[in-house]
């Protein structure tokens, strides 16, 4: 979410009862394109044919599939078989690259991403788009998801730059849900109280490190940029904690738009603090080469003891119990968070939507794009969502007063012991807890309490403000000259960054501050920020 990114190494959200009767459906709800959503079987109907269709998934763990529920209700609902292949999230982007390329391109992705190389594929051709037309009448419950004013907002920020729409964005459904946690049985044993300020900050990290040896911060970077390990700083400098994926943002307050402000003066203090986490020992090392395994062994030995984080405190708990009986993770008072400018804080904001979800590729026969689209309006139904979001009763739920729970057995976002629905071959591939284009309203009801009313005290305090998201509109040209820019754009400045985090240079010294934007301005600031700057105002 990006990191979801990030906060432990980003975890993230999850998973999707279209009710038929005989000559009626639900009011609001179409049912029509889903025969067999009531359970019963999809031969002899609509679905006599059976169709083998190709996936391709990038995946964070190689789950190992007790019993594949997914591939079960597929066959008996739509008599579909996805013959699906898996990578690794580092590896996916470029082996679906080569299949489109060679023409053996997976014919449906489950979870596309602008990160993954989606955006390429678009250029390319390799994409179908999925037509307003068609997502009227064959994706009604789908748009039934959004609000006409979410829909605008959610069209604008995904269409391509011919103005059609790739992938189907998966729905949000908390509009706050990232707020700050920290070890209260540590801070409490030394007198400490969270810090509000980036200050206040080193100098409650400097003593637990002291007083304990374990290193305060622990998170690691990704394959796209080391520097997503230090993002949840970034709110404390009022700069989007997304700021490594937007590249641009529209500042809460002035409404001023900022182009490509990483390699801008306003980093600067930024940089000043992350060095001085790196040199007094409060943040891990090795962060921009660690693994996810080298991490989560120092997180399981007690170490990291503050993080800007979606998960329930009692999730974390049970990540360091082993190491630290007494561990006690908690909320901050009120949800607070530290910034630099009292008057300005800056929290996270979600969008209304998810950058990934299902794509179909280009030349995929007509009867198969019928099949996808109908299990695609299922997926969008109540009943598909309560699917992908709990599993199958009576394997992975059980309902209790009428509201679905998780067996015991099963992972959930207050235990993370036991099995995950990808264990049952559901979400294989999923970013987050679960859910596919959107979590059953149950979810937030049991698990996401907290955030629910996170997201109502967090955007009322006074001098809160979340982050804007700028939305552009590139000509296909200029969209490729930028992306060819960015790539070396991103990378010096991922160079500098990680040069004056480190000490090799300081930010406070303007000789070696002006070698950065040496490098920067030789690999195209100038013109990135032209580029972003026209497409923003056209978009207006």
């Amino acid at each position: 979410m990006g990191k979801s990114k990030k906060a432990l190494a980003i975890l993230m959200a999850a998973v999707l009862p279209v009710t038929l009767a005989i000559g009626c459906t639900k009011e609001g709800e179409s049912n029509a394109p889903a025969p067999g959503a009531s359970g019963g079987s999809a031969s002899g109907g609509k679905y006599e044919k059976e169709l083998t269709v190709t996936v391709s998934r990038a995946i964070l763990d190689a789950a190992t599939v007790k019993d594949d529920l997914e591939a079960k209700m597929l066959k008996e609902k739509f008599n579909l078989v996805f013959k699906a292949e898996d990578y690794s999230r580092n590896d996916w982007p470029t082996k679906t690259t080569l299949l489109f390329s060679t023409g053996d391109g997976p014919e449906f992705i489950p979870y596309a991403r602008d990160q993954w190389k989606s955006v390429e594929w678009m250029s390319s051709g390799f994409l179908r788009p999925f037509e307003p037309d068609e997502l009227k009448q064959k994706l009604p419950n789908y748009m039934k998801l959004w609000t006409d004013e979410e829909w605008d907002t959610v069209f604008k920020s995904t269409r391509f730059s011919d103005g059609k729409l790739y992938f189907l964005p998966s729905k949000r459904t908390i509009p706050v849900q990232t707020a700050w946690q920290y070890r209260k049985d540590l801070f409490d044993k030394y007198g400490l109280t969270f810090p509000k300020t980036p200050d206040e900050m080193i100098a409650a990290l400097q003593t637990i490190k002291d007083k304990t040896g374990l290193i305060p911060f622990v998170s690691p970077g990704n394959s796209s940029s080391p520097l997503w390990a230090v993002s949840t700083f970034f709110q404390m400098f009022g700069f989007p904690d997304l700021i490594l994926s937007w590249n641009s943002f529209v500042d809460p307050v002035t409404k001023q738009f900022h182009a490509y402000p990483l390699a801008g003066d306003q980093s600067r203090d930024m940089l000043r603090f992350l060095n001085a986490m790196y040199k007094r020992g409060l943040m891990m090392k090795d962060f921009a080469t660690a693994t996810a395994d080298q991490t989560n062994k120092l997180i399981a030995q007690g170490n990291n003891v503050i993080m800007q984080t979606i998960t329930d405190p009692s999730y974390n708990n049970g990540l360091q119990k082993a190491a630290a009986p007494d561990v006690d993770w908690a909320w901050v008072d009120n949800f607070d968070h530290p910034s630099r400018d009292p008057q300005k804080t800056i929290y996270k904001r979600e969008a209304y939507h998810s950058y990934w979800g299902p794509a179909i590729k280009k030349g995929t026969s007509q009867e198969k794009v019928d099949r996808l689209l109908d299990y695609l309006n299922w997926a969008a139904s109540e009943e598909g969502q309560l699917w992908y979001t709990y599993g199958k009763e009576g394997v992975t739920y059980e309902k209790k007063d009428g509201a679905p729970r998780f067996l015991p057995t099963m992972s959930t976002p207050a235990n993370a012991q036991g099995d995950k629905l990808s264990t049952y071959g559901i979400n294989i591939g999923s970013i987050g807890l679960g859910g596919f284009l959107t979590l059953h309203k149950s979810f937030d009801e049991t698990f996401n309490k907290t955030k629910l009313d996170m997201s109502k005290t967090i955007p009322a305090k006074p001098n809160y403000f979340g982050p804007i998201e700028p939305i552009f509109q590139f000509n296909e040209a200029d969209r490729k000259k930028l992306v060819g820019l960015e790539t070396n754009l991103n990378g010096v400045r991922d160079e500098y960054w990680l040069k004056f985090i480190t000490g090799a240079l300081d930010p406070s010294n303007d000789s070696d501050w002006k070698k950065f934007m040496d490098a920067a301005n030789k690999a195209g600031l100038p013109e990135v920020v032209k580029l972003r700057t026209e497409a923003y105002n056209k978009a207006k």
